[in-house]
């Protein structure tokens, strides 16, 4: 669907369309006019492709996903949301040929977020079909990849700004490839043959990489250009800026959840926390079910209770149980096994949840699922369908008795929390893996509804687990999800409704996080760093709305399994925390095979410069 949001009367950003004659116009004259009459020779005998991207009502470009209508550098341009994709019909049979090609293209990046976003490119990677790219890579810099074998780059020195547009250009050579930008040389890579010529298509925005869309770009491109020579320096030079700039969509600025110094690129320089202990709450013997996964931990009348999936060999895997162990000496020993939600020998399964003591009472709430769909549609995550069944230990027998199904279509992730209008919310995911809430009606947690939270599209749910957290009437969300990022939505209706899911400014790999509140006031975040072989906490100062400091709880390869299964390998994943007597306890997945638990004295956590309590930032529900 394209969202046409302005058009040539029509002002967007607070910029108003620029008429023939403006500076605006100078970038069309300098490639057709002044280009031509500097060496007409050349010009006249390449041949050019030129997309303007001033109307979506065109035949010669498709365009995939959203987009909308900005100010350009003359007329329109086209606003890519980090989702979208533009193709150019034919381009498959583009080819530069011996003379080399050029490409040129004015660029706005909206979103600097340490991810690669393509500008322009001629690649399938799936299909072996690698050529040529330019984007704006990791480090944030424009960068050219060309084809030699392997993949050689040039790239600029310093990153674009956020907001202005930028004119990029790519020449191509018998013996290098150059990157041009804002008239200027600023690298070139020496060739060694040929780039090599495939049936991929060219494409703007991102890559079609045989039919997954990804490397998007978030942004506004206009006037790009292609031709099949290699332009001269001089014309390369040609180049006249454009002082007009785009208002930044509040879709595309990240969610302030990290207010804290940079946080280091070298995970050693982030400092461990002080006196944490390590301890294992299980390992399985070659007689037990070998894959574990999801731990919860909770403290009861002077008991720890830890509980986890179990499965006889495989993630989700069929016989899937809940077990768990106890400890009545603080974490230090534990019991033998207990099973408490026992699975099905058909094709459902019981698997991890939460845990938590209500009116005196201990639960555990655990996702359930693979059974019949009873008419609704099958998850795409989860077989059949996906609810959670409560258990509740009775002190009388010492054994857990089932409550029954309480939620429905929500597989819960973190203990309640209770929201000024008296209901509970707990964070998950649903049937499809998308990011979803479950609400209790009041102190009755035998009955729970589900919301789903809207995501933007460069969430790319796979998974996406959710943590909350309730405070001042704002309910926040924190999401596994793409991009390297935490994202975070926010309710102010008590869960009901959400903002739609963006991008934070606080790095996180796709692993389940773990949102909560300590006794001192501070917010605090579970989660990995980079990938799962870092597990951090992060705090905000107490009555701050945000997170500022960073210690490490594990570091390095874990163990490697000691048993086959499927998705097992070396990590430290999944945490799930619960304060007791001035300590967190933080128990999480090894190898997915062994429960492991942290124990961390929370004034080792102190931040200096405590502040009064501050609002909750609120993520507007429109941009």
């Amino acid at each position: 669907m394209t969202k046409h949001l302005s058009n040539k009367n029509s002002t967007l950003f607070g910029h108003p369309q620029h008429k023939t004659g403006d500076l605006l116009t100078m970038p069309r004259i300098l490639l057709i006019v002044i280009l031509a009459a500097s060496c007409p020779a050349q010009m006249l005998s390449a041949q050019q492709h030129a997309w303007p991207l001033d109307s979506v009502n065109t035949s010669k470009i498709s365009i995939e996903g959203d987009i909308f209508l900005a100010d350009g550098v003359i007329g329109n341009s086209f606003g890519l949301d980090g989702a979208s994709l533009l193709k150019p019909k034919g381009s498959d049979d583009f080819s530069g040929g011996q003379a080399g090609f050029t490409l040129t293209a004015w660029v706005n990046p909206y979103l600097l977020d340490g991810q690669q976003q393509m500008i322009a490119a001629k690649n399938c990677y799936s299909l072996g079909q690698r050529q040529w790219g330019v984007m704006i890579d990791k480090d944030n810099r424009f960068r050219l990849y060309l084809w030699q074998g392997k993949w050689v780059t040039a790239a600029a020195q310093t990153a674009p700004q956020t907001g202005k547009w930028h004119l990029v250009g790519v020449v191509v050579r018998p013996t290098s490839g150059e990157l041009w930008v804002n008239g200027k040389l600023v690298d070139q890579v020496k060739l060694t043959k040929p780039i090599s010529q495939t049936k991929a298509p060219v494409t703007f925005g991102g890559v079609d990489d045989n039919g997954r869309i990804w490397q998007n770009f978030s942004g506004a491109l206009d006037e790009i250009r292609l031709f099949d020579t290699a332009l001269a320096a001089e014309h390369m030079a040609a180049y006249k800026p454009v002082s007009a700039t785009h208002k930044i969509p509040t879709r595309f600025r990240p969610f302030s959840l990290w207010s804290g110094p940079p946080i280091p690129e070298r995970v050693d320089k982030i400092p461990f926390a002080k006196g944490i202990q390590h301890r294992t709450i299980h390992r399985p013997d070659k007689d037990d079910h070998k894959f574990l996964h999801g731990a919860a931990i909770m403290e009861h009348h002077g008991v720890m209770y830890a509980n986890w999936a179990n499965s006889p060999v495989n993630e989700n895997g069929p016989h899937e149980t809940l077990q768990g162990k106890r400890s009545t000496d603080g974490g230090v020993t534990w019991s033998d096994l207990e099973v408490i939600g026992p699975g099905f020998q058909g094709n459902q399964r019981h698997s991890h949840g939460i845990l938590l003591v209500h009116k005196g009472e201990l639960w555990t709430i655990c996702a359930r699922f693979g059974g019949p769909s009873a008419g609704t549609r099958a998850g795409r995550r989860f077989p059949g369908r996906l609810q959670a069944e409560a258990f509740v230990l009775d002190e009388k027998s010492n054994r857990w008795k089932s409550r029954g199904i309480v939620m429905n279509n929500c597989w819960p992730y973190d203990q309640p929390v209770r929201m000024d209008n008296g209901n509970f919310i707990t964070g998950g995911q649903d049937k499809d893996g998308l990011p979803v809430v479950a609400i209790s009606h009041g102190d009755d947690f035998t009955r729970w509804d589900s919301v789903l939270i809207p995501y933007d599209r460069r969430l790319q749910p796979s998974y996406a687990e959710t943590t909350v957290w309730s405070e001042a009437g704002l309910v926040t969300a924190v999401i596994r999800g793409g991009s390297g990022v935490a994202w975070v939505s926010t309710s102010d209706d008590f869960g009901r409704t959400w903002t739609t899911a963006g991008p934070s400014n606080f790095p996180m790999p796709r692993a389940k996080a773990y949102f909560g509140k300590l006794s001192t006031g501070q917010l605090y975040l579970l989660s990995n760093l980079n990938n799962r072989d870092t597990l951090v906490i992060s705090v905000g100062r107490s009555g701050e709305s945000t997170l500022s400091s960073m210690w490490r709880i594990r570091h390095g390869k874990s163990q490697p399994p000691r048993f086959p299964g499927n998705a097992k390998s070396k990590q430290w994943s999944y945490p799930y925390g619960f304060e007791h007597d001035g300590k967190l306890y933080v128990v999480y997945s090894i190898g997915k095979e062994e429960c492991g638990l942290s124990v961390i004295p929370l004034d080792s956590l102190a931040t200096p410069n405590q502040v009064e309590p501050a609002k909750p930032e609120k993520i507007p529900n429109h941009p």
